[in-house]
């Protein structure tokens, strides 16, 4: 067994293990040789990773040049930040506005009356609603648990506790935003009158929210649910209401919305019930309208406290704290109203913060609107400076010893060089296409200094920019201009090429048309059923869209419901044709505003007439079709867009409202310095084809076949290793042999004594 020892050169003498460490180290020269060069691949695949994140900047500097709204920045200022403060954004328009505030929006907050403490239970059972949906109240409930509960149900209110101490202990209510629409809706439903007996509510009710002689409820997200769904109250039942003295019978477990809005229809009380639908932030909710025909009606409830718990009515408050209120103020003598205080809707592209207001002495602030062209210097310095920094990091690495002859990673590197005659031919070339005073970088004051970077003349590029800003947009922008016009210019991509002496011609083959629907049957008596009408297709969206008709309805009625309704109106319209039928139009030009619908009645004279299996005349709207500059494009609506692998035109789109075929005139592109320098850089940084791409995939194949080199002379040299060790083990086996054959010849010479 071997004890891991080992002695060379035992018979010769020869230290044999040095010897072949020292062979093996000559021999391993070459591999040091690989193994360096791997390491100065390293470094460059280093510096080529830097590299790219400089052109990455240069990259991203240019394309927030090659935008029109980088040129239209505006500032905004108010002359009193104590009253209101202003931000602006690229679309808004210069202008100077008097601002006078009476009111700021406030949310409204209510307190119960003082109780005993927090934690212990009232022993009171039953339910009330908040802002719509219940909550139950168990013996155990104390003012604490109950907050925790009406917080638990989402609803835009807060419930919160102030503890004062026994005998000095509140619940509150506060909604969760400002303005008058926001104000609370609380109403006892069953039970033990939690909210009256804790002091919140009074006995005298009004309404809750008026419309032109009449009242709205809360909304809902559903129109068809039973009400005992749609407030969370499984146990609810029935309930009755009079209005104008008319009683009204309703069951909150099987009734929905429409039905109780249908039953009100039938009780004759000189009042009309419908179903509004209400858009929500891209939601669309449902609310009960009752408007009398000769005023606002009157309404009460007389069991199941149903019109309180849809927020017909509403109990008093004994305790408001803040009262729900809009913010009331002027702009240059405009009186104007908000529900909440930060106001983007009055100024387009501004946004206004009201923060002090005076009902007797409203507070005044003086807003103005600005071009910002400071702000478009910056963007054109960003740039220059990303250039000189890429500039610099390329001279960084480009260095050279003449004495020793060392040099960095990028000296004489034909891809750095690549670029920086590129870009530099880039920019001092004049925009093609471009006229006037400002056709390339050097008429805004760019210029060469002594190192390869660039320099600005901060007094021209100020000039320029306040003088002819247009103009400057244009040097860096991509533009499309059409010959007429019924053809705009809407995008283009790197892969798009800029026109040169003649414009693209653009031939149209087809118009795009819209699609729509008429009725199988005209409608000429009021409806006597309710009607739903369900739309589909890809305009409506993945999920079909209900629209309720209410009782009574005549056929304008119908028209007015669909092109008021906040959904609908957005993509279709509805009118009567010469027939005296329903036709329904999309407002989207193209096979994405196709659309189908189909009502739950068949087609009748005492309903919509649309009918039940789309019997009626469906026209499909279809997209355009045509050429630009004789390459082909496809069409989605009246937007044309080349197609991938054109040879001029891939990715430009534009768009065409005319309403003639054939050669209806030509697109002008061109591109700016912006985009020009936004393709460049992508002709180095495309993660499939790009020039810093391949390099970097050459270096990795180089160094994987040197790591194969490596191994296979590592391979070698142990191999030669083995042999070495063999032929001396040999050699020293030889000798030994040798020595022992002289000592045994050396013994039979010596005479024997």
């Amino acid at each position: 067994m071997s004890s891991g020892i080992s002695f060379s050169g035992l018979s010769s003498g020869i230290d044999t293990d040095s010897i072949i460490s020292s062979l093996m180290q000559v021999e391993a020269i070459p591999i040091q040789r690989l193994q360096q060069r791997q390491a100065e691949i390293q470094q460059k695949q280093n510096v080529y990773s830097q590299f790219r994140t400089k052109l990455q900047a240069i990259s991203s500097a240019a394309g927030a040049l090659n935008s029109a709204t980088a040129f239209n920045a505006t500032k905004a200022s108010s002359s009193d930040t104590a009253v209101a403060s202003i931000t602006a954004t690229n679309d808004a328009i210069a202008g100077t506005y008097n601002l006078s505030v009476s009111k700021l929006a406030q949310a409204q907050k209510v307190a119960s009356a003082a109780q005993s403490d927090t934690t212990t239970p009232l022993n009171k059972t039953g339910k009330f609603v908040v802002n719509g949906k219940a909550v139950e109240v168990t013996a155990t409930d104390s003012l604490k648990t109950i907050a925790q509960k009406v917080n638990s149900l989402g609803v835009g209110v807060t419930a919160s506790i102030i503890d004062g101490g026994t005998g000095n202990a509140y619940l509150t209510f506060s909604a969760s935003k400002t303005g008058a629409t926001n104000k609370i809706q609380l109403a006892d439903l069953s039970g033990d009158s939690i909210l009256g007996s804790l002091g919140l509510l009074s006995g005298t009710t009004s309404v809750r929210e008026s419309i032109t002689n009449g009242a709205r409820s809360l909304t809902y997200a559903k129109n068809t649910d039973p009400l005992s769904t749609v407030i969370g109250d499984s146990t609810a039942g029935a309930a009755s209401f009079s209005i104008n003295g008319v009683n009204v019978d309703i069951d909150l477990s099987t009734d929905s919305l429409q039905t109780v809005a249908n039953k009100i229809n039938s009780a004759g009380a000189n009042a009309t019930a419908t179903v509004q639908t209400v858009d929500d932030n891209g939601t669309t909710k449902y609310r009960l309208e009752i408007v009398g025909s000769s005023g606002t009606p009157t309404f009460a409830d007389t069991s199941g406290n149903a019109l309180s718990a849809l927020g017909i009515v509403q109990s008093g408050y004994n305790n408001q704290l803040v009262a729900a209120q809009d913010a009331e103020y002027k702009l240059d003598g405009v009186s104007l109203t908000s529900s909440t205080n930060s106001i983007s809707t009055a100024i387009p592209g501004v946004t206004l913060t009201l923060l002090k207001a005076d009902s007797t002495t409203p507070s005044t602030s003086t807003l103005t609107l600005t071009r910002d062209n400071d702000s478009v210097k910056s963007k054109i310095t960003a740039f220059k400076d990303a250039y000189n920094d890429a500039i610099d990091f390329v001279s960084q690495y480009s260095q050279f010893d003449k004495d020793t002859y060392a040099s960095g990673p990028l000296f004489g590197d034909q891809v750095a060089s690549q670029l920086e005659q590129d870009i530099t031919s880039m920019m001092f070339s004049n925009v093609p296409g471009l006229s006037g005073s400002y056709t390339n970088l050097t008429t805004l004051g760019f210029s060469l200094d002594d190192s390869g970077k660039l320099a600005i003349d901060d007094s021209i590029l100020s000039n320029a920019i306040a003088s002819a800003p247009n103009d400057v947009a244009n040097l860096f922008k991509t533009s499309g201009v059409g010959s007429t016009n019924d053809i705009q210019y809407v995008s283009s991509t790197s892969k798009t090429a800029a026109t040169s002496s003649s414009a693209y011609e653009v031939n149209i083959t087809a118009l795009a048309t819209k699609g729509s629907y008429t009725g199988e049957a005209a409608q000429t008596l009021a409806s006597t059923a309710a009607e739903t009408l369900t739309f589909s297709g890809t305009m409506v969206g993945s999920s079909p869209y209900k629209l309720t008709l209410n009782i009574g309805n005549s056929l304008a009625d119908t028209v007015a419901a669909i092109n008021k309704d906040s959904k609908l109106k957005d993509i279709v319209v509805a009118s009567i044709d010469g027939s005296g039928k329903l036709l329904l139009e999309s407002k989207r030009y193209g096979v994405g505003g196709n659309f189908t619908v189909t009502s739950n009645l068949a087609a009748a004279s005492d309903n919509s007439g649309l009918g039940m299996t789309s019997a009626g005349t469906a026209v499909a709207g279809t997209d355009i079709q045509g050429t630009i500059n004789g390459e082909e494009a496809t069409g989605n609506g009246q937007f044309l867009t080349g197609k991938t692998g054109n040879a001029k035109t891939e990715g430009l789109q534009i768009m065409y409202t005319g309403l003639t075929t054939g050669s209806v005139g030509t697109i002008a592109l061109r591109k700016g310095m912006g985009a020009q320098t936004s393709d460049l850089m992508g002709t180095f940084l495309d993660s499939l084809n790009g020039i810093l791409t391949s390099t970097d995939n050459a270096l990795k194949d180089e160094f994987d076949d040197i790591s194969d080199q490596i191994d296979d002379l590592n391979t070698r040299l142990q191999q030669k290793q083995l042999d070495l060790k063999d032929k001396f083990a040999r050699m020293e086996q030889s000798i030994s042999t040798l020595q022992s054959q002289g000592q045994r010849l050396s013994a039979l010479q010596t005479p024997s004594g």
